[in-house]
């Protein structure tokens, strides 16, 4: 989920600073921090490490890895930090965010910031119950009697945040002998979630976020991530292979694409209700890799797409539960399916699935193949009223005092993102210029929080669909250009090697609520031919 996230976002930050004598790595220990218990701290010198997430770089660090919990509660967490030797070390500390139910994962995106010379931290926090599980499994949130482990939810919801922020800086003023000139937060999906909870809550811990396709309102964003595999087990008569769905979507593609006024093989007008009518598909032959047949689309199969792409609605009120599939999208993402022998079935989003038997029902061993409407709707209510208060508090909203440390938050989310809809962090920036004045503060927003929306991005920059669209080059660099030297980001330079003949698509995302407009005349691949 996050891999092309950290290829793209810790890229071209200079070297910079350095400290008066080196401490023997294995010499590290921090003091007491309130209301956290370090059960035990080990270091160690690592030369020549090699990762798989950045390969042809040999790193040089000292890996540090520490142990605690927290008062009052029997949670077991695990939290790393990854120091550039004194030569390398750019003067700042980063903490890195997770994706889906996990909180962070170690060793996955430290390296390609220490490659930049940060001093980079990740942690678990404790949702791996030792090693043993993956958190996506969900697993943690049950204990032993069924009950919920309302520690590791508070862990999963914030305090890892503060973990990352307190320990992590802690552990690097150890090491080099004097604290981080500057603190950042980089995050992805639930990573960029825990970004904007870090700016609400812990509001001093960081002089910049960046925040990219953020997971912001959770609870109801559980009702969109079953709703496709809810309308494929309810109102289809058998389950369609991605064949079916990848002919829509490039039909899609096709009608709305030039609705920005070019035909790019992006869709930038996301203001622009699209008019494509899936009903138009009924009867159309295609040639279907997973069946190695030719396939007729059914009128099943255009009700289905209508239903995905308009969300999950509530049939007895008319209520709309959260926002369907951005038009272009890669159906793969929530409305995935698996064919074998010529049978298709369904494969659910599993940290959605996860939610729902371990957050909700209790029950881990729940078939969601069962799942009917009206249980659908008691699990979205469930979701919504047990957990809104943890995972989408009205607090979030109130960015007041990151505003007053003269923090700077920088969001930005594919228009194309097949798991979680750009509209919903449109919504938040909305709710936090309605949070100030609410309050009665006279606040221009955009000092301190902007958004960029990348047309045919992704997930995290994912490529998983047809019309992969420029994702930011170094949005974590204009975070730091904008903390340090006060430079403004206007436009966040994206770009992508093409599909057709190899070579690149960049563009320059426009500030929002800006949208990209063709200059009529240059070459539609390069950025310059577009103004906002």
């Amino acid at each position: 989920m996050l891999l092309s996230h950290i290829a793209h976002f810790f890229a071209q930050a200079s070297l910079l600073g350095h400290r008066r004598g080196p401490q023997p790595c294995e010499g590290v220990a921090i003091k007491p921090i309130p209301g956290i218990e370090i059960h035990s701290l080990t270091s160690h010198e690592v030369h020549g490490y090699e990762s798989p997430y950045t390969l042809g770089h040999q790193l040089d660090f000292c890996d540090v890895t520490v142990l605690l919990s927290h008062q009052g509660e029997d949670d077991q967490v695990q939290l790393s930090v990854w120091l550039p030797f004194p030569e390398a070390w750019n003067g700042r500390f980063l903490a890195t965010g997770g994706g889906g139910l996990a909180t962070g994962y170690i060793g996955y995106t430290q390296p390609a910031a220490v490659i930049q010379g940060y001093a980079a931290a990740a942690t678990e926090g404790g949702l791996t119950l030792n090693n043993t599980i993956d958190p996506q499994s969900g697993q943690w949130a049950l204990r032993a009697d069924g009950s919920l482990n309302r520690a590791l939810l508070q862990n999963y919801a914030h305090r890892s945040i503060h973990d990352l922020a307190v320990v992590g800086k802690a552990v690097t003023q150890a090491f080099y002998g004097r604290a981080p000139r500057f603190s950042y937060w980089n995050g992805c999906s639930t990573g960029g979630r825990q970004g904007i909870v870090a700016a609400a809550l812990y509001p001093r811990q960081f002089n910049g976020i960046l925040a990219a396709s953020p997971g912001i309102y959770q609870p109801d964003l559980f009702a969109w991530f079953l709703w496709p595999p809810l309308v494929m087990l309810n109102n289809t008569t058998t389950i369609p292979p991605q064949c079916v769905f990848s002919a829509f979507q490039q039909a899609i593609l096709a009608t709305c694409d030039g609705l920005d006024g070019v035909v790019d093989g992006l869709i930038s007008a996301y203001r622009e209700p699209c008019p494509f009518n899936p009903a138009s598909l009924i009867n159309t032959s295609i040639g279907c890799p997973e069946t190695n047949s030719t396939l007729t689309i059914t009128a099943h199969h255009a009700a289905l797409v209508q239903s995905i792409l308009a969300g999950p609605v509530d049939p007895g009120t008319g209520e709309q539960l959260w926002y369907g599939l951005p038009p272009g999208a890669s159906f793969r993402g929530t409305a995935d399916t698996i064919t074998v022998n010529r049978t298709t079935q369904i494969n659910p989003f599993l940290p959605a699935t996860s939610w729902l038997r371990h957050f909700l029902l209790h029950d881990p061993t729940y078939n969601i193949s069962t799942l009917t409407m009206p249980q659908f709707l008691a699990a979205v209510h469930r979701s919504r009223t047990q957990f809104g208060d943890l995972l989408t508090a009205e607090q979030h909203h109130t960015l007041d005092k990151f505003q007053q440390a003269g923090g700077r938050l920088l969001a930005w989310h594919g228009l194309a993102d097949e798991i979680i809809p750009a509209q919903g962090t449109i919504q938040y920036r909305e709710a936090v210029e309605r949070a100030f004045q609410a309050a009665g503060r006279k606040v221009e927003v955009d000092d301190f929080f902007r958004l960029f929306l990348a047309p045919g991005a992704g997930h995290c920059g994912g490529t998983l669909q047809v019309g992969y669209g420029p994702v930011p080059v170094d949005a974590l660099g204009a975070v730091v250009r904008w903390v340090e030297e006060g430079v403004r980001p206007d436009t966040l330079f994206a770009e992508v090697v093409s599909t057709g003949e190899g070579g690149t698509v960049s563009r320059g995302l426009c500030r929002w609520p800006g949208v990209l407009k063709y200059d009529g005349q240059g070459d539609v691949d390069v950025a310059g031919s577009f103004v906002c």
